[in-house]
């Protein structure tokens, strides 16, 4: 009877912990970032020579009140992902791994070409207190792909201030230093299913596209015929 009480109890303790965190990141104040800026250039316009364009997505709005940093296995500071927002990144062709920092460590790992834009989901699920982050590949083998074109239309653009960002991260040495340790950790933990999801090959890029002003919806009038030449 006495461990049927404490099940009983203690299941309830659970149901309160998850509705009190469902309450948290529902009326939580939205969290912004001191260093990403807002811009206009387009997510797939082509990177510099020897780079590849990584963009990360975050679509939806759930636990808007967490702020997810994203930093690569170098400690280099990559960006901060918020609530439906988005953001790209140029980095060295070649090999890779991200690193999500939220409550938890996540990691993802990316061989990159030269040229190509790749995709990531920034995504969030319960966690005790607070949401956990993952960071998953969009490929055009994932089921992300068919959403990918809406949600880089709907998710509002910034840039990374990586001077500002980095200067941050330097200052949170240890801590940064940590989570790069337990990304790489992670990664060896993730089964293949797991890895699998959190993996970009060289052949997921895309080309990159140009960017082209759209078409005014009132082009303007002809201009009028030049006047007759006046009578010799």
């Amino acid at each position: 009877m006495g461990d049927a009480h404490e099940r009983g109890m203690g299941h309830k303790l659970w149901l309160l912990a998850v509705l009190a965190l469902l309450l948290s990141v529902a009326t939580g104040c939205t969290a912004t970032s001191d260093y990403m800026r807002p811009t206009l250039t387009p997510l797939d316009a082509p990177p510099p020579p020897g780079t590849a364009a990584v963009v990360f997505v975050r679509p939806s709005g759930w636990a808007s009140s967490v702020l997810m940093t994203i930093l690569d296995d170098q400690g280099r500071f990559i960006g901060d992902s918020t609530a439906e927002s988005c953001f790209v990144t140029p980095v060295p062709a070649g090999k890779h791994l991200f690193i999500g920092w939220a409550e938890n460590t996540a990691a993802l790992q990316a061989d990159l070409a030269p040229g190509r834009v790749y995709f990531v989901e920034v995504s969030s699920r319960l966690g005790w207190w607070t949401a956990r982050v993952q960071l998953l590949a969009i490929t055009p083998h994932s089921e992300q792909w068919g959403k990918l074109k809406d949600w880089v239309s709907e998710c509002d653009k910034f840039r990374p201030d990586e001077a500002g960002g980095q200067a941050y991260l330097n200052g949170r040495g240890d801590a940064a230093a940590e989570h790069v340790r337990r990304g790489k950790e992670k990664l060896g933990d993730y089964d293949a299913s797991d890895l699998e999801e959190r993996t970009l090959r060289p052949t997921d890029g895309v080309e990159p596209t140009a960017y082209a002003p759209p078409v005014t919806a009132h082009p303007p009038a002809p201009l009028p015929p030049a006047p007759a030449a006046p009578p010799q």
